[in-house]
């Protein structure tokens, strides 16, 4: 059965709907387009791996990584299921179930990934600190085992200081990159940008009725998107390796 679709019931700041699945394969496509890369040639892939990737939504980046690497386990969590594609249309090495990273890391799954895969949590991340999610990430990994983590600079220096927070948690970094976003693709990523923004704007009326505000400024954002302006937030990708000497 499918959870809470809208995040105003479990803390999610966007929709859980049929165009909010649109929105995040625009997204994961484009993603890919300009990485280059789904999980990242840096990191080794070898028959029979564990794979998870930790709120994965519509499962695109799952679904991607299971076709290229099909002698691996690919393993998604996600803390609704509402968005899950049905099962049937699922490559064979994928799996699905529910898990909150704000909780405590189920005892059987702690130390059982091989490879830990998250995107795109800069509206998740609380009081700008990304450490309690990472603790939880680096529970799901092996010593050895390698964390894939990629996001949006939307300014905040939580983003752009990952690369010392993995450090702080003893994780070796082996790759770390930020790219900003080419004319060619402006066009739709200021699109998928708004997107966002009217899903969160929809998640702030419900309960109350009360974003008229925003509402305004998003007309106006859409009247200067036609006359060619853009929004550009820049793409983070970071892969770390969890050492003998990494805290958790």
């Amino acid at each position: 059965m499918a959870q809470k679709r809208n995040g105003d019931l479990d803390g999610y700041p966007l929709q859980r709907e049929l165009f909010s699945s649109v929105r995040l394969y625009l997204q994961h496509w484009m993603w890919r387009r300009e990485l280059g890369y789904v999980l990242h040639p840096e990191i080794p892939v070898k028959e029979g791996m564990r794979i998870a990737d930790v709120a994965c939504g519509n499962c695109a980046w799952l679904v991607d990584a299971a076709r290229e690497h099909p002698t691996a386990q690919f393993d998604g969590f996600d803390l609704s299921d509402a968005q899950f594609p049905h099962s049937g249309w699922l490559p064979k090495n994928i799996t699905l179930g529910t898990m909150d990273i704000f909780k405590p890391v189920p005892e059987p799954l702690c130390g059982q990934y091989d490879v830990v895969h998250v995107g795109l949590l800069v509206l998740v991340v609380e009081k700008g600190d990304p450490l309690p999610i990472l603790d939880s990430l680096l529970a799901l990994l092996k010593r050895g085992g390698y964390l894939q983590w990629d996001d949006a600079d939307y300014g905040g220096s939580w983003v752009r200081e990952l690369k010392s927070t993995f450090t702080q948690r003893g994780l070796a970094v082996v790759y770390d990159t930020l790219r900003t976003i080419p004319d060619d693709i402006a066009t739709p990523w200021t699109l998928n940008h708004m997107l966002a923004a009217y899903e969160l704007i929809n998640v702030l009326d419900e309960p109350k009725g009360s974003a008229n505000e925003w509402r305004e400024l998003y007309e106006r954002a859409v009247a200067e998107a036609e006359q060619g302006v853009t929004m550009r937030m820049g793409m983070i990708s970071i892969v770390g390796q969890k050492t003998q000497q990494a805290e958790v």
